[in-house]
């Protein structure tokens, strides 16, 4: 079955290391930027990434890209 696919929108997710707690897991928090254009190139992204967590003082362990897609029957 033929699908149409229309990209919509993409948000940045980068998660960072906030140490470990008593038991000796690791804890993180993830922030999530909204509003990124489906077009934008995977470069641009990584870029804007690397520019925000040059701004934090917690240690980055992931930089992810969520891009939402509307499928449709054809």
């Amino acid at each position: 079955m033929p699908v149409n696919v229309t990209p919509l929108d993409s948000k940045l997710k980068i998660t960072f290391s906030l140490g470990t707690d008593s038991n000796g897991k690791e804890m993180t928090q993830v922030k999530t930027y909204t509003g990124i254009k489906a077009s934008a190139a995977d470069e641009d992204v990584y870029s804007i990434a690397d520019i925000l967590t040059s701004l934090q003082s917690n240690d980055v362990i992931r930089v992810g890209r969520l891009d939402e897609k509307e499928m449709t029957q054809a």
